[in-house]
């Protein structure tokens, strides 16, 4: 007889946070039971009054282990029964086609926490999510072995499924729960309590025990306790949904500082519902509200969509969807799921039969607002309209495009003038009337986006808000909201005068007047000339949030351009105040020295406190630095008089003048001011006041803007005669009475020459230092001539790595220019590394990434919405900000992926990137040279299908690089055309044809040497020599092969 398991030492596995929601509890103490009798015997849980519900009679047939949710009670004997405690009367097993064996699981001493106290908090409700992994079917053993069954077949051939008898439970499971609930009527909570465990323990698997409990911890007003007990018990009852709806509710009602973990928990529970039954939309609905509040905002749409499946065309989902969908800018799914369910709703004969409204419609029209599709939103909002109206088979209204008569008060003017009307076949509020306001005012803006001859009819529909009503029940104050955006699209497309129309009645609405809504309301102010008003919008902003910034900015733009110098230099003051005081309510940086001093901050703080030092201090250190600085000037005049005689290539020279620009550069990178922990950093001179500018925070555009503007009204004061309180920093442009260009020039000329000596290292090490310098770093032109020098050291040292690092610098710095490409591509032409890096996957990626870009920036307009993730970060941004954009595709950049493709052997991708500046650029030869070489090289890799048409496709294009270039009268391109069909007639082992161009090329070399400047033009006379003599070295005709090597191969 086979012994039960020994679940004592379980107690140490770890395990997830959630079960998934199909996963149901499997209880380690229902394991098989050697009882000497085979009665059929089933698992069922009992409620209070001892009959048993149908939907709790499978609660065993699951693999799921109760002790894993996290829960402790604090009783040991409890525990271990948890673990132990074989279910009374449980039967054989062998009869159960569904028992499963959790091999292996164990429960997690962590589980067994807080021994003070009942029951644990269900602040970690359902922290063990991960169901019994590895769960094996086990096969009964006894007298229903294979072969003996009645039929002679399988033991389990003949048992009855589905529902099953309630188990009995024992004599003290009664005993205790009666007693517990007699003490819970006599509101004895602490007996009660005692007794409930006492039956939990008799039989765990009781949810009524655990029900019971649940509510006694509630009646005391331990809510935590009390959501235990019943998680506890509801794991008991896996399927019914009621118990998890009821943990959800408590969870929900409980939860506290720690939400985010409570709103974890219902989910769990939300899922064991949609698990036992996945048509459950309420429970869809809550756990989709719960994945939006956590942020997870793609499962919650996942879930929207299902309830869709389930619940097809339902107009709250389609809501709820459509929200998200504009939150994740995937309008074009939400657009589609509301196309598909206006077609549904309008195959009815009439919208009363539907559940679809004028909500739906606002929803459904704004999408083509975030479309930026106007046009096509006007279009469909009428004609929903139209349908929900009654009228929808008033289709001759579509015709009429040019403006919105149909949706006018009266019939007459207009309305009449469509020969399709009838008069007096619908009511009134079938049309003008019958159009919700808000519709009528979307549809306004939608005509004012489309441009200016819209908009007199946008206005028109504006007029419905009756702007100059200001009595009580004017809709005024029934629809600020239309108010407040109608005033917004108006200033957007620079109607200001009608924009205060709306802007002004405001101002008695006291939850619309804002801070951001006096800033709108004074920029028209400005717009129109009304300088008083708009002072006195700010002015408010001013009186009610005396911290306010913006509204100080724009005090100080508008008395600036009114020439009003001081008043603004008292706002600008205001403003760096206020800055200063947010810098120093900042966590500091560096140290308390690291203020954010700016050319306003003289003018409205005190000085700042200084450190005491002896005269005798600030002499000896004036001293040392002026010692130092001739010192310098003597080493730089030395400098440039070696110079000609290094150049020159005598060695004693170069020799000294490597010493003196060693000491000269040393002494430069002794400065901590050009090299700061950040090279980010900006030099801006040497005083303290100066690196206490460089250290700052970076300051907000604003900011920026107000300091330049700090200048000009100082300089302005300082010609009116007024004393200016600061003077703007001026930014040294020398160090050592040497200037900055010089330095560089040291720096770059130092490399070069350690390079040519082959220490390539040091010569890195020298630029690199000088790309660390903000002096050089935050200056364009510098960074130019750096990398510059960089690349050229990486070419004498033949170091490919380092110049594809520095072409990448090109490529970023100067985005989308051609040159760039052609630069990367001729820098690894010139380098003859053993190892290539031209293609290597770093390499590929990148250019990769450039023609993404390029791509992308030229997209249209409607389908940036949907690529902008994934590729706005590919673009290079200018001073501004702005990304910068490509103007047109480029071949260069086209060509170039391509031959990196072409050069990893890619030959099939290669081609769809020859083929895209085959199709800009067609009577290029490079072009088509490679499309030829890409289709011959592809016939012969051993993965090509159909290599003759291969072969015959690449000689097409052979043939037609081979007429262009023959067309041209330079000999040079000839001898190349022919050079490079032969030696593709030679690859594919057809020499006979091969030897004809080869002797063309050979002849056309004569007339090449014939050219002045020849030297500098290749020749592939020697190749094609070569090929030749191989041919007919091979062929036997060592005569031919001898006299080809005599004439072109010897020297």
């Amino acid at each position: 007889m086979e012994q039960p398991p020994d679940l004592s030492d379980r107690a140490t596995e770890e395990v997830g946070a959630y079960p998934e929601p199909d996963y149901v509890p499997v209880f380690p103490w229902l394991g098989r039971q050697s009882t000497g009798e085979d009665p059929p015997s089933v698992y069922q849980t009992l409620d209070v009054s001892g009959s048993h519900d149908g939907s709790s009679s499978h609660g065993f047939d699951e693999d799921e282990d109760f002790g894993r949710l996290g829960y402790a009670i604090n009783d040991e004997a409890y525990r271990n029964a948890l673990i132990h405690t074989p279910l009374r009367s449980c039967g054989n097993p062998a009869l159960d086609p569904d028992f499963e064996v959790s091999e292996g699981s164990k429960l997690s001493p962590d589980t067994m926490s807080n021994a003070d106290s009942d029951c644990s908090s269900a602040s970690s409700l359902g922290r063990s999510r991960t169901a019994n992994r590895g769960v094996k079917r086990g096969r009964p053993r006894g007298r229903g072995g294979r072969g003996h069954g009645a039929r002679g077949g399988s033991a389990w051939k003949g048992v009855k499924r589905g529902p099953r008898r309630p188990a009995e439970p024992s004599q003290e499971f009664k005993l205790m729960h009666a007693k517990a609930t007699t003490a819970f009527i006599d509101h004895d909570y602490n007996k009660a309590n005692e007794f409930a465990q006492r039956a939990i323990l008799a039989n765990p698997e009781m949810f009524a025990a655990h029900s019971l409990l649940s509510e006694i911890h509630l009646a005391q007003g331990d809510k935590d306790k009390a959501l235990t007990a019943l998680f506890n018990g509801a794991h008991t009852r896996p399927k019914d949904t009621q118990v998890w709806s009821r943990v959800a509710r408590l969870i929900l009602e409980r939860a506290g500082d720690d939400r985010s973990s409570a709103l974890n928990d219902a989910i769990y529970c939300y899922n064991r519902i949609v698990g036992v039954d996945s048509n459950k939309i309420q429970a869809r609905y809550q756990r989709a509200a719960l994945n939006r509040e956590l942020g997870h905002k793609g499962r919650a749409l996942s879930e929207y969509e299902r309830m869709l499946k389930i619940s097809p065309h339902d107009p709250t989902v389609l809501r709820h969807l459509a929200e998200l969908c504009i939150n994740l800018e995937d309008l074009g799914k939400a657009k589609n799921y509301y196309d598909e369910s206006i077609k549904h709703f309008r195959s009815i004969e009439t919208a009363q039969a539907t559940n679809f409204s004028w909500s739906d419609v606002n929803i459904y029209v704004e999408l083509f607002s975030y479309l930026h599709k106007y046009a096509e939103g006007i279009f469909n909002l009428k004609s929903l309209s139209r349908w929900i109206a009654g009228r929808g088979q008033e289709n001759f209204w579509d015709d009429v495009k040019e403006d919105d008569r149909e949706w006018d008060s009266e019939d007459a003017p207009r309305r009449i003038q469509v020969q399709k009307f009838s008069l007096g076949r619908y009511e009134s509020t079938a049309y003008g009337d019958g159009l919700p306001l808000e519709l009528r005012v979307k549809l306004g803006i939608f005509r004012l986006r489309l441009g200016e001859n819209n908009v007199k009819e946008a206005l028109h529909h504006f007029d419905w808000l009756d702007a100059e009503d200001d009595q009580p029940g004017a809709k005024l104050f029934d629809f600020p909201d239309l108010f407040r955006e109608v005033a917004g699209a108006l200033s957007e497309v620079g109607l200001h005068h009608e924009a205060l129309r709306f802007y002004e009645p405001l101002q008695q609405v006291k939850d619309y007047t804002d801070t951001s809504f006096f800033i709108d309301m004074a920029s028209c102010y400005r717009a129109v000339g009304l300088v008083t008003e708009a002072e006195d919008c700010y002015q408010t902003i001013i009186k009610h949030d005396e911290n306010n910034i913006e509204a100080r900015v724009q005090l100080a733009k508008l008395f600036e351009s009114l020439g009003m110098p001081e008043q603004a230099f008292t706002y600008l003051s205001e403003v760096m105040l206020l800055e200063n005081d947010k810098s120093a309510a900042r966590p500091a940086v560096a140290s308390a020295d690291l203020a954010a001093p700016t050319m306003l901050a003289h003018c409205v703080s005190r000085p700042a406190a200084r450190k005491r030092t002896t005269g005798l201090d600030v002499v000896e250190k004036a001293a040392l630095d002026y010692t130092r600085e001739e010192n310098i000037r003597i080493l730089h005049q030395r400098l440039l008089g070696l110079r000609e005689q290094m150049l020159a290539g005598d060695d004693e020279s170069t020799v000294l003048w490597l010493t003196t620009a060693r000491d000269l550069i040393l002494d430069f990178r002794s400065n901590r001011l050009f090299f700061p922990w950040d090279k980010y950093v900006q030099f801006y001179g040497y005083s303290k006041e100066a690196r206490k500018k460089a250290l700052k925070p970076k300051s907000s555009e604003t900011l920026d803007e107000m300091e330049a503007m700090a200048e000009r009204l100082q300089s302005s004061l300082g010609k009116t005669g007024e004393k200016a309180t600061s003077a703007a920093f001026v930014v040294p442009t020398e160090y050592r009475g040497i200037s900055f260009e010089m330095w560089l020039a040291i720096f770059l000329d130092y490399a070069l020459r350690l390079a040519q000596d082959g220490d390539t290292e040091g010569a890195y090490e020298t630029i690199t230092a000088a790309t660390d310098a903000n002096v050089f770093y935050h200056k364009p032109d510098f960074m130019y001539l750096i990398n510059v020098c960089w690349f050229t050291c990486a070419l004498i040292a033949n170091d490919q790595e380092v110049l594809c690092n520095v072409s990448r610098w090109f490529m970023k710095q100067y985005q989308f220019s051609t040159d760039t490409y052609r630069l990367f591509s001729a820098l690894n032409r010139l380098c003859n590394a053993l190892t290539s890096c031209y293609n290597s996957g770093p390499s590929q990626k990148f250019i990769l990434r450039q023609v993404k870009a390029m791509d992308f920036s030229l997209l249209a307009d409607e389908s940036l919405g949907s690529a902008f993730q994934d590729k706005a970060s590919y673009t290079t941004k200018d001073e501004k900000g702005t990304p910068v954009q490509a103007k047109d595709l480029d071949v260069a950049l086209l060509m170039l992926y391509g031959h990196i493709l072409y050069a990893g052997s890619s030959y099939s991708y290669a081609l769809n990137y020859f083929f895209r500046a085959f199709a800009l650029d067609p009577a290029n030869p490079m072009i088509n040279l490679s499309l030829a070489l890409a289709y011959v090289h592809y016939a012969l890799k051993r993965q090509s299908e159909n290599r003759h048409y291969l072969i015959v496709q690449g000689f097409s294009f052979l043939f037609a690089y081979y007429d262009l270039r023959q067309s041209n009268t330079s000999p040079q391109e000839k001898q190349e055309a022919e050079y490079n069909v032969g030696r593709t007639y030679h690859m594919l082992g057809l020499t006979h044809l091969a030897i004809p161009y080869y002797q063309k090329c050979l002849k056309l070399s004569e007339e090449i040497h014939d050219l002045e400047f020849s030297i500098d033009v290749e020749d592939f006379a020697r190749e094609a020599a070569l090929a030749l003599q191989g041919i007919w070295g091979q062929g036997g005709d060592v005569e031919m092969a001898r006299v080809v090597t005599e004439t072109w191969l010897t020297i």
